[in-house]
This record gives C-alpha cells, structure tokens and sequence, in this order.
C-alpha cells in the first residue's frame, strides 16, 4: 500500500492511537530516515493526548514550553537533522517546517489555556481554528514530501545500478545476457519505465521532466557503445568508457538532472486521488 492509499484509509484521530499497521506498510512508508506513517500517527495522536490532558483523563506531565517549540518531536527532530540536510532543498519540506513549528505553537496554546483553567476554551481551540487547520496542512505536506523524496530516491538508485551491470558483464561474472539493442533502449529499464509511465503522468508538465528525459535517452546511447566494446572483445576499453568519456558524463548528468527535477517538484507531487 503506497502512502496516499494509507492517508486515504486513515483513520480518524480517535481511532488513530489504536490502528496497527502491517509490516508491509511500514517498510514502504519509510524514506531518509523517516517513517513517514509512523510520523503521521504520531501527528495525529497529539489531539487525542491534548483532549486527554484537557479533561484530565491524562497521565502525562505534558509543559507547554516544550509542546510549543518544533524541534522535541520524533518529527521535528528529524525536521532538524538528517531531514533537513538531506531533503532541505525541498519547497515542500520548507513549507511542511514551516506549519509544523505552527502547529507546536497552535498545541502550546491550547496547553497553556488549559493549565490557566479555562477547559472550555481549550477545547475549543483543539477543535476549531487554527490547531485543525495547522494539522491537516502538517499531515498533507509529509504525504507530499514521501512522493517527492521516495520517487527521487528510487529514480536515482535504478539508474545508478547500471554502472555495476555493466561492470559485472564486461568481468563475466554478471549473469545477465544483456544485448546492444536492450541497453541502448531508453525504455526498457527501471528508470525508463518510469519516466514513459508513472513519472511522466505526475512530472510531465515539468521541463525539467522533459530534460531528464533527453539526457536518459543519451545515457543508454553511451551505455550501448560500452557493452558494444566488450561484446567485440574490448574489454579493458570498455572499462575504460565507464570510468571517463561520454559514459561517464552521461551519467552524471542523469543524476544531476533527477535531483533537479525533485528539487523542482516542490509541492506539485502527485495527489492522494492520483
């Protein structure tokens, strides 16, 4: 289950706290470090525990200067860690930071009120106005953000195997019995069926969608004349072109043009009905 299929099928806050995810879901949801399911759980149980602590049902020592600021949660942790440096070029991880500090600021609120003793306005707060509005944002900017970095990653990751594919043919020890026409096909690989199929329907209004395309193209012409060389016995040449030369500079631009294009996606990934 892909993660818009799961926000689909969330349940509500309140029944949140008790749903349990398959082993499934959670290896797919998972990107950078993030369990980005995991996190979306615990984003929504914080109503449950602020109406908890509100009608003291709760047994949390809950201090609103620390539900207030945006860096103590599992996942402003992470906003402020491994996330931001690796996703920080994102629009859509600096918009989904910007309304998870807010929404810390909406909760420390809500809390502060609470402890003042005006239960009712508390309430209030927890369930209209600005705390809902921060929250539901919160939560469809970590859906954006798990299209934007997991099709990034696993774009890169099909196309950087290449390398080792043809290595391991060129030493015999690869086991695959790739043929000229196969790689010289931009269409036929991981990378490639993604960009005629599921990349294109979301990406390709983009131009950088439609560069990454040329240069993909490119690439395997390269990668074509390598394993050329190897079929007619060029072996140490061969080795050779994927070190340096056009292989090589095709590659690299493959990868530059993918970062590119992720970097550009920004909030425009694909919506949870796509």
């Amino acid at each position: 289950m892909g993660i818009f299929d799961w926000f689909a099928k969330s349940p509500a806050p309140a029944d949140a706290a008790t749903a349990k995810s398959g082993n499934d879901d959670t290896k797919s949801t998972e990107v950078g470090g993030l369990d980005f399911k995991s996190a979306v759980d615990a984003h929504m149980k914080w109503k449950i525990r602020l109406d908890a602590y509100i009608n003291g049902t709760s047994s949390e020592n809950l201090k609103a200067d620390v539900v207030c600021r945006d860096d103590q949660c599992p996942l402003g942790k992470w906003i402020y860690g491994r996330g931001g440096g690796e996703f920080g070029y994102s629009e859509t991880f600096f918009d989904m930071k910007a309304h998870h500090a807010n929404f810390h600021r909406c909760a420390g609120e809500i809390l502060t009120t609470a402890q003042a003793g005006d239960k009712e306005r508390a309430l209030r707060l927890l369930h209209h106005g600005d705390y809902v509005r921060a929250s539901e944002r919160v939560k469809k900017l970590l859906a954006k953000l798990f299209v934007l970095v997991a099709d990034g990653k696993t774009a890169i990751d099909a196309h950087v195997k290449w390398k080792e594919r043809l290595q391991d043919y060129v030493a015999g020890s690869g086991g695959e019995d790739l043929t000229v026409d196969l790689v010289a096909s931009d269409d036929q690989c991981s990378l490639g069926i993604w960009l005629a199929g599921e990349g294109r329907e979301h990406y390709g209004h983009l131009p950088a969608f439609e560069e990454v395309c040329r240069i993909h193209s490119q690439f395997h012409t390269c990668a074509g004349e390598v394993l050329k060389a190897a079929k007619i016995g060029h072996r140490q040449r061969a080795l050779d072109m994927l070190e340096e030369g056009d292989y090589a500079r095709a590659s690299d631009a493959v990868t530059v043009a993918l970062v590119e294009l992720f970097a550009r996606v920004g909030g425009e990934a694909r919506s949870p009905t796509g």
